[in-house]
């Protein structure tokens, strides 16, 4: 078999090695394929992947953003680990083939934004386009401010992810294909109970019609709308994101002012926003005013190792 024909079952078997681990199902196998099929018409005669191999694709892949070229990276990166485990030499790219991102600079919102936003949000009109719009709005935007959510997760929610009795929520697969189960304050879940005995979905908690998924570009469309519609003025460019983002600040800003163990909540308060890292979760300490981070309950010294790190990133 040649080259590309070997590779490309290697790289099929191992989907399937890690399907049957739990990991959900590649939706986006082009990287890799990709570069397999490159490395077959340039080094036919090769039996193993070389950084020769690695250093020449990605000088002829055009990426239209360094997100894209770090997914890519990242996909071959997890091959060539996978190629190693099976014995085939491979050369394995470290982290210096990742571009650097620029951390997007959070928009936080003042009380007076924030009652404004919700309340155009509120108002946001009935469209053919969408039955129900001027039910799953309010819901869907509260839910991600209120609970830390990812833009991406509440329209992926299905019917039985969301207990409206309980209040708990399953968010499936997310960044980084984890689960997770969330809980909804009360005045939250009362709503969410009101909005699905109105609504009714047949198949996702929010959608664009009948069984039909809620798009990115509709959340984020939305919310521009609901922008444009309080009147206010940018201080920046606030984004769907930034909801997820203003709740982990006023989440800290309520333990500083009640004056609660702020070193043995951050644990929790990562486990709920689903973060990898625990540096991901400090990283919203240099959001919040510098009169409340000379907090003297606070030992800021514990974190030195972390914040300034990601506080320049």
């Amino acid at each position: 078999m040649d080259f590309t024909g070997t590779f490309n079952n290697h790289y099929s078997d191992m989907l399937k090695l890690r399907e049957s681990l739990g990991y959900s199902a590649s939706k986006n196998p082009q990287p890799v394929s990709e570069f397999i099929a490159f490395c077959g018409k340039y080094f036919a005669d090769s039996e193993i992947i070389t950084k020769d191999m690695v250093d020449k694709w990605l000088h002829n892949k055009v990426f239209r953003k360094n997100t894209t070229h770090n997914h890519a990276v990242s996909k071959i990166r997890v091959f060539a680990r996978y190629l190693e485990s099976i014995g085939v030499s491979a050369y394995v790219p470290d982290e210096d083939y990742s571009v650097r991102r620029i951390r997007y600079s959070p928009y936080i919102f003042t009380d007076d934004e924030l009652v404004r936003l919700f309340g155009a949000l509120d108002c946001i009109p009935p469209h053919y386009s969408t039955p129900n719009l001027e039910h799953i709005v309010p819901v869907l935007y509260r839910m991600m401010y209120c609970c830390g959510m990812r833009p991406s997760e509440p329209p992926s929610l299905f019917i039985e992810d969301v207990n409206v009795k309980s209040g708990e929520v399953y968010i499936r697969q997310a960044k980084g294909h984890k689960d997770r189960r969330i809980l909804m304050s009360p005045d939250l879940t009362d709503l969410c109970r009101e909005y699905a005995s109105r609504v009714m979905p047949q198949k996702y908690f929010f959608e664009r019609s009948a069984g039909s998924r809620i798009s990115s570009e509709w959340v984020v469309d939305q919310f521009h709308r609901g922008w444009r519609c309080s009147g206010l003025q940018k201080r920046g460019n606030p984004r769907p994101y930034d909801l997820r983002h203003n709740f982990a600040t006023r989440t800290i800003l309520r333990w500083l002012k009640e004056g609660r163990n702020f070193s043995a909540l951050m644990p929790y308060l990562s486990a709920y926003m689903g973060h990898a890292d625990f540096s991901d979760t400090y990283y919203y300490i240099h959001l919040i005013p510098e009169r409340l981070q000379q907090n003297p309950g606070v030992d800021w010294a514990r974190f030195s190792c972390i914040y300034p790190k990601v506080h320049d990133a």
